[in-house]
């Protein structure tokens, strides 16, 4: 009897421990856009309308913005100097079906992104976003059927967020690529708030920013230099898995005005065959104070698993 008791408890603990989770993540249908509050913070927003700038650049389908444990924001959409970027968002220059360029939608430009479902989901200590995107070029064929799970995971100090991918050509002869020049950017991006600059690092250090991508492995710890009044300086790792990415480039990183890109395929199209999607992942990590490079280690470990 007091075994049962026992387990009773426990049952009861565990059925508060999940309610207590549901309350602190939630989501909010807001018109265009759907937002995961934790508590009655918001940590990020998903853009599920199309959204242009004087009836220009209209793109759907990216987060923003991406808040910080404190609540401020951390991303920017259409910055003055480059007013195609978006918050954090995945995409490319070249879109070819059977040999023809349909668009471009790394400018935005002949294409448009339908999102046919967006689901929620909160478990026990997490808050997930589950879409189903089609990718319509301006002759109104899906050509590419988009499926992801955005994910947030509050920890201590930081926050993780994830991105898994899926990719489906609906046509035959589907093929996508990075800028035509020797930068090649393409793929998982953020467009992240500076005022004066953000400094890149890496498990072996400090990184100085190139023209072309920086092989610098799979992690990039980006912290952007704005005044904030705030003591504890805000920090954002960028994960991805190289091993799992087809012609990963490295690193595109900026400085100033511009975004943060895991590089894939590069200049040169692939293609996305009907019967295999091209997945990837991502992750970012989100921090207040120091997160020490043995630290990003493990969680990186933790996410290449």
């Amino acid at each position: 009897m007091r075994n049962l008791k026992s387990t009773f408890l426990y049952f009861l603990l565990f059925l508060f421990c999940i309610c207590s989770y549901a309350q602190q993540l939630h989501f909010k249908e807001e018109r265009d856009k759907i937002t995961l509050y934790e508590g009655g913070s918001p940590r990020f927003s998903y853009q599920k309308g199309t959204k242009s700038k004087n009836g220009k650049f209209p793109r759907a389908n990216y987060i923003h913005p991406l808040y910080d444990t404190r609540g401020d924001i951390l991303t920017e959409d259409f910055p003055e100097d480059h007013l195609h970027h978006r918050g954090v968002f995945w995409t490319w220059h070249q879109l070819f079906v059977k040999g023809k360029r349909v668009s471009d939608p790394w400018l935005c430009e002949g294409i448009r992104w339908k999102v046919d479902s967006a689901r929620t989901e909160v478990r026990k200590n997490s808050g997930i976003l589950h879409t189903v995107v089609y990718w319509v070029t301006d002759s109104e064929e899906a050509v590419i059927r988009e499926e992801a799970s955005i994910s947030y995971t509050p920890k201590e100090g930081y926050y993780l967020m994830d991105f898994d991918i899926s990719l489906t050509a609906l046509t035959d002869g589907v093929e996508i690529g990075g800028s035509e020049d020797d930068k090649g950017y393409g793929g998982f991006s953020a467009r992240i708030k500076s005022s004066d600059g953000i400094t890149f690092f890496s498990a072996q250090g400090e990184v100085t920013p190139e023209n072309t991508p920086v092989k610098t492995g799979g992690w990039v710890h980006a912290i952007p230099d704005y005044d904030t009044g705030q003591k504890e300086q805000t920090g954002i790792v960028l994960f991805c898995d190289p091993e799992n990415l087809p012609s990963f480039q490295g690193w595109i990183l900026r400085k100033n005005q511009s975004m943060q890109n895991a590089a894939f395929p590069g200049r040169k199209p692939i293609s996305i065959p009907r019967e295999k999607p091209l997945k990837f992942r991502n992750r970012l990590v989100v921090h207040q104070g120091k997160l020490t490079i043995a630290k990003i280690q493990g969680i990186y470990r933790d996410f290449i698993r």
